[in-house]
């Protein structure tokens, strides 16, 4: 009996292919990140390093896509670990140039992350929950549970309607005018995020709106639009910091092997 097929894979493999297809290169690795490469990219690393991301830790960057923070955390995190993973190969390949060569990048099909337990201090989401199913977003934070170890943190952004109500509103009028959108674009309620909390033993230590300018920043960024981030900058999403408060005696089977759909097993000690 075949596996179920994500909509993950189809939509954003199509994606590629079309932007690739039309753009240089570059040009179409940027946007299939949704743009502002660099400047996002440079964000996203001073959230982390603010976040106490030190040079020789691991991290894992689920959804890496075109390695938009894999570039911005090179010169930081040359002697550390680094796994990104993604659906579509030609962003795998774009994002591992110029990376160090230790740095792993690694093509996944399924809700999983190809890592041992307790080997990250930090996995990271950015711009993936939000085009995930809730229970698909569940799936991958028991994942990240898994791989981050006690006391590290998961880090990821997701939509919420008060500050990024254009993208609802761009998805309800492509359905009125029978238009096919890109991708699934999913909001997520704070509420939901603390039930999910709860339930995966994980604290909540910080959320932020899109539009809050919480990221310190080392250097300025520039925008492709021209704007400039000084002293702090806001994500353009909001974000959600996590810790790890797994009991020491919760165990996961391993990597999770190939599954059907949603057949995610932990077993506790």
């Amino acid at each position: 009996m075949a596996r179920p097929r994500f909509h993950f894979l189809r939509d954003y493999r199509r994606l590629v292919r079309d932007l690739v297809a039309r753009y240089p290169l570059p040009e179409a690795m940027s946007l299939a990140v949704g743009g502002n490469y660099d400047a996002v990219g440079e964000v996203e690393k001073q959230l982390l390093i603010g976040l106490g991301l030190q040079p020789r830790e691991s991290v894992v960057d689920v959804g890496c896509g075109s390695g938009r923070l894999a570039k911005a955390l090179a010169p930081y995190l040359a002697s550390g670990n680094y796994l990104g993973t993604d659906v579509a190969q030609e962003l795998l390949d774009y994002a591992r140039a110029g990376c160090p060569p230790h740095w792993r990048f690694s093509l996944v099909e399924e809700l999983r992350i190809p890592a041992a337990d307790d080997s990250a201090d930090c996995a990271c989401f950015f711009s993936v929950l939000t085009h995930l199913l809730h229970e698909e977003s569940y799936c991958y934070l028991l994942e990240a549970r898994r791989v981050v170890k006690p006391g590290g943190k998961i880090v990821f952004s997701f939509l919420e309607y008060e500050d990024n109500w254009a993208i609802f509103e761009n998805a309800y009028s492509a359905l009125l005018k029978g238009e096919i959108t890109v991708h699934l674009n999913m909001f997520i309620h704070r509420d939901t995020i603390a039930a999910w909390a709860r339930h995966l033993d994980l604290a909540i230590l910080e959320m932020h709106g899109a539009s809050d300018p919480f990221v310190r920043l080392s250097r300025p960024v520039v925008f492709d639009d021209g704007r400039r981030a000084e002293d702090t900058a806001a994500l353009g999403q909001s974000v959600c910091v996590l810790r790890n408060d797994k009991p020491a005696s919760v165990q996961a089977t391993g990597p999770l092997p190939a599954h059907d759909g949603y057949n995610i097993q932990y077993r506790l000690g």
